[in-house]
């Protein structure tokens, strides 16, 4: 037995019966298609990554200010609702923009 056709790899479903890898489907594509796809997703994980900074920013600027005014916990969550509305009104904002763009 070989290090690629023992019942390891055999058992695999991207292996073929010899340990070989099966071929690519047409749908599948090659590396072209990948980038390509990731050209069409930046714009969506840019207003996603909006989102999560719009938070986590005013999150960490909530509980600075807690920190510094003992006022725990209720700058924290008024820094994380901040963060929120604005986060979801820039994700928002992006996607349409990026609806009109189509």
């Amino acid at each position: 037995m070989t290090a690629r056709t023992g019942p390891c790899y055999q058992a695999l479903p991207f292996c073929g019966a010899g340990g070989e890898l099966l071929p690519k489907r047409p749908s599948e594509g090659g590396e072209e298609d990948a980038a390509a796809s990731y050209r069409r997703a930046a714009p969506y994980l840019a207003a996603s990554w909006q989102l999560i900074g719009s938070v986590g920013l005013w999150t960490v600027v909530g509980w600075f200010a807690d920190s510094k005014l003992h006022t725990t916990p209720w700058l924290l969550v008024s820094g994380a609702v901040v963060g929120m509305g604005l986060g979801f009104y820039l994700f928002f904002k992006s996607l349409l923009a990026i609806g009109r763009k189509k």
